[in-house]
């Protein structure tokens, strides 16, 4: 019974770790960009549906546990999904780039055109994960459905500002 208990404990241990480091890299990227925020992003022309920027941050601390949930079920998983660990890799260097090449590069067009690969590799995991990892598959709707409209705005934002 302790036994049990044990790897049970250290299982869900490395779920605390895997949305850790999630966590922590993601903040990373912030603080490195976060004077562009109210700077540079400040002066662009927005569209009226716009959310403000405090917003970002809890979506993004959300969605990172949802990712990072999905990358941990993956890597625990004996279903033979090698496929899906380097998509996950992929979607991570994605999701990743894009804010330093949005704010720290101001590349409004290649941030728009690496946010729409970034959705392109998003349902690709999800449609590949869905008969081997559900779960993880729905842990990825939530992102797919935030960096879609990221994708809009990031457009929107092309338009106004072109």
């Amino acid at each position: 019974m302790k036994r049990k208990l044990l790897i049970k404990m250290k299982k869900y241990l490395s779920l605390i770790f895997w949305i850790a480091i999630y966590l922590a890299v993601a903040f990373g990227i912030g603080q490195i960009t976060q004077g562009e925020i109210t700077s540079w992003y400040a002066e662009l022309e927005k569209p009226s549906f716009n959310p403000p920027n405090y917003l970002f941050s809890i979506v993004w601390t959300i969605l990172y546990i949802m990712i990072a949930t999905a990358g941990w079920k993956i890597w625990q998983s004996n279903k033979g999904v090698r496929e899906l660990k380097w998509i996950f890799i992929g979607y991570t260097i994605l999701n990743w780039g894009w804010t330093p090449i949005f704010f720290g590069g101001h590349e409004i067009l290649v941030a728009l055109i690496w946010i729409a690969v970034l959705n392109l590799v998003t349902i690709t995991f999800i449609l590949k994960s869905w008969n081997k990892e559900r779960f993880a598959s729905f842990l990825m709707m939530p992102p797919l459905l935030w960096t879609s409209f990221a994708m809009v705005l990031n457009y929107s934002i092309y338009i106004l500002n072109t």
